[in-house]
């Protein structure tokens, strides 16, 4: 079973750890140390705003760690990280175009950094995000969607919480009826899926708990 927490908010070990982990990717990437404090500290305040109860820091931190445990797996697991911060940095709940405004301000502040492949890499892995389907059959795009929705075959307890806290997201801007109406879509598309993890790893491990969870919420 992956480690997943999900809550609003890291602890101060966890705050200190994620900081450390964010500052040596900008140094592997040859961004100054200076830029690299200025990026942190915004993307730190977008990740925790009031209304991210999900979309926070603490989702970014699971993210990073799943990829620890599969870097080998990965053709540039730079780029993966560096897509992973800022892939969910524009959220606003009641809005379609939130994958390609981060795709854009990822584009905005690294673009001075990364060579033009780069670029174009961390970008489509930004907007694969957009309907969670891989938009081409790279394995980094499949790993970053399986990832991504791996919180679908979380322990059932943690996957509760993940759905209290995409209610909790969306509660401002949709009825409550509104919202189950679009949600039990949401979870009735992913289950007509052939399959809801691309990697061969994830899918064997994963996809028969997932889809428990998503029928447990919709009964529910």
């Amino acid at each position: 079973m992956l480690n997943i927490a999900v809550k609003k908010s890291l602890n101060p070990t966890e705050k200190k750890a994620i900081k450390s982990s964010f500052l040596k990717l900008y140094q592997d990437i040859s961004v100054p140390s200076e830029i690299a404090h200025q990026h942190f500290m915004m993307l730190s305040e977008l990740y925790s705003h009031p209304d991210r109860f999900y979309h926070n820091l603490v989702h970014i931190n699971n993210l990073i760690n799943i990829t620890d445990l599969y870097s080998d797996n990965l053709s540039q697991p730079l780029m993966f990280k560096v897509a992973l911060w800022f892939h969910d940095a524009v959220y606003v709940a009641k809005n379609n175009d939130n994958e390609l405004k981060s795709a854009r301000l990822f584009k905005n502040m690294l673009a001075d950094y990364l060579n033009e492949s780069e670029i174009s890499h961390v970008f489509d892995l930004i907007m694969s995000t957009e309907g969670h389907y891989p938009k081409s059959d790279h394995v980094d795009v499949c790993y970053f969607l399986d990832f991504d929705l791996s919180v679908l075959a979380a322990e059932s307890n943690t996957y509760k919480l993940y759905s209290e806290a995409i209610w909790q997201e969306y509660k401002n801007a949709y009825p409550l009826i509104l919202y189950k109406k679009g949600r039990k879509k949401v979870l009735k598309r992913f289950l007509l899926r052939d399959k809801l993890f691309f990697t061969d790893i994830f899918s064997s491990a994963y996809e028969e708990i997932a889809r428990q969870n998503i029928k447990q919420e919709l009964n529910t």
